[in-house]
């Protein structure tokens, strides 16, 4: 996962411009005009004056010390999006091997379809919750300049795929527009637009600690997942606030449930928790994902 990985967007644009002025020159990647030619060639068409190609390695960055690291899981990918923001690029193309993003994992589903365009938010839902085609951050260097990022395949260059722009409609905004829409009343149109899933996950639940009360407890059951470097994928509260369950990797669930052991030992000996649970069940998270399905009626 590149959770975690946050660019220094100031000292990044510096460097690159630092590269552009001085190693590209060098390289004649970039060519710089003279100032007495600078007008003379403004208009010139040839070849020495067409936009550069630059090809860069994804995934490998430096620190702020200049320590190397790297971005993590789909790395590629987001150094491609970063490079979009800090060169302002028109558009990101990123080729795979499949025709964009899918409504399902065709390996199960073999109706699934490419989608032809998305918006950040859907691409994002789809990829936290296991669409592998793209890895969710790889949207976020896009989003404030509304840079369009298409998804295509590489063994089937003449298909269009999938375009990924624009925000998704907030649930104050849909609130304060008033419209609800039916939308099986509308044939061929439907507010979703894909169902992914998360395999092999596990249900981590507190149970009736409604004594200590429901921010406290909240509090103390996240800070002990983060303390433990538990990844969170869910989570969901009862309404009296007497039990919490958080989804957790399955193979993250025994060291999830010790530290939980540990940060409540003492309210567990007391009883003011009733119990703190595993699942031993094979689970998965099932997701349906659409900017349509919000103020959508059913």
């Amino acid at each position: 996962s590149t959770g975690g990985v946050v660019p220094l967007w100031e000292e990044t644009e510096r460097r690159m411009q630092a590269w552009w002025e001085g190693e590209a020159v060098r390289e004649g990647v970039h060519v710089e005009d003279d100032d007495a030619d600078a007008d003379a060639n403004a208009n010139d068409a040839d070849a020495d004056h067409t936009a550069p190609i630059v090809i860069a390695t994804g995934f490998v960055a430096t620190s702020s010390e200049g320590v190397p690291t790297t971005l993590k899981r789909s790395g590629s990918d987001y150094s491609a999006t970063i490079f979009a923001k800090v060169t302002h690029a028109s558009r990101v193309t990123m080729w795979k091997n499949t025709d964009g993003v899918y409504t399902a994992d065709p390996r199960r589903v073999p109706e699934a379809f490419s989608i032809s365009s998305l918006k950040y938010d859907e691409a994002m839902e789809l990829a936290y919750f296991g669409a592998q085609v793209l890895h969710p951050l790889a949207m976020v260097p896009c989003i404030d300049s509304n840079i369009p990022v298409y998804v295509r395949n590489i063994f089937n260059p003449a298909f269009e795929g999938t375009v990924i722009q624009g925000r998704c409609a907030s649930l104050s905004e849909v609130n304060k527009d008033g419209k609800v829409v039916n939308w099986r009343s509308k044939r061929g149109v439907i507010p979703i637009k894909g169902i992914t899933s998360v395999d092999r996950v596990s249900l981590l639940t507190l149970e009736g600690a409604s004594v200590i009360g429901g921010a406290e407890v909240a509090e103390r059951f996240m800070g002990s997942m983060a303390d433990a470097g538990i990844n969170v994928l869910m989570v969901t509260q009862a309404s009296s606030e007497s039990s919490i369950t958080v989804v957790v990797p399955e193979d993250q669930g025994k060291k999830a449930l010790g530290a939980l052991r540990s940060t409540f030992e003492l309210e567990l000996s007391r009883s003011n928790v009733n119990a703190i649970s595993l699942t031993d069940t094979p689970m998965s998270i099932v997701a349906i994902v659409g900017e349509g399905m919000v103020g959508a009626m059913t």
